[in-house]
């Protein structure tokens, strides 16, 4: 490091600090905020409007900074290169408490709205299973294929089934289960289980008949 060309700098850094408390001005032509200015601020925070009367000099963009910079305000997160990465990184899989952790002082809807703003999206989670094996595969297939429970009632016929009631193992309506299986190029189909002690079905044509009407 050039020593001799560090304490140049410095030296037009403190030239530079000095000129600017010298003429009330920062080098861009803002005014400099005075202590009276910032103690209008803390009285009447977090009325912006009132603020505004009194520093009627100072636009409404000026005082909300001005207010963030006292801690008065949470201060704005500045989507820059690295916090985009962090976001890009964290928001499709992490939970949520971890990403507010990573981003303190900013609300999860902003949050949101960011990771919107820049195309990144949460990981879809699973369907619930239910314990129905036929419903459990028919869901399984519909997040396979990124089906959310209403283009499975839309494609299917069945109403809002799938969305209201599709997920609960109480009562299923088998006849909307098996309209859903085909709308996705598939069957219903029934097997025995014919391991224990030789188990004979049942006539098959009188099941088959009952089976209609089921579905039917």
């Amino acid at each position: 490091m050039d020593l001799a060309q560090l304490a140049k700098d410095l030296a037009v850094t403190e030239r530079t600090r000095l000129k600017i408390l010298r003429s009330g001005f920062t080098i861009s032509g803002h005014k400099l905020w005075t202590d009276e200015e910032d103690l209008i601020c803390r009285i009447f925070h977090p009325d912006y409007f009132a603020i505004s009367q009194v520093l009627h000099a100072r636009s409404k963009k000026a005082i909300q900074t001005r207010c963030q910079r006292l801690g008065l305000a949470p201060r704005r997160q500045a989507w820059g290169w690295s916090a985009r990465q962090k976001l890009r990184r964290l928001y499709p899989a992490a939970d949520r408490k971890e990403i507010c952790d990573a981003f303190p002082g900013v609300s999860w809807d902003r949050i949101q709205a960011a990771a919107r703003y820049y195309g990144f999206r949460r990981s879809r989670k699973p369907y619930k299973l239910t314990g129905i094996p036929a419903l459990d595969q028919l869901r399984s297939r519909c997040y396979a294929i990124r089906w959310i429970m209403r283009d499975m009632d839309e494609e299917a016929g069945t109403g809002q089934y799938f969305q209201t009631r599709g997920y609960k193992s109480r009562y299923p309506d088998f006849k909307a289960i098996d309209k859903g299986v085909r709308a996705l190029g598939g069957h219903l189909e029934v097997r025995w289980d014919d391991a224990k002690g030789g188990h004979v079905p049942p006539d098959i044509p009188a099941f088959q008949t009952s089976l209609g009407r089921l579905t039917r």
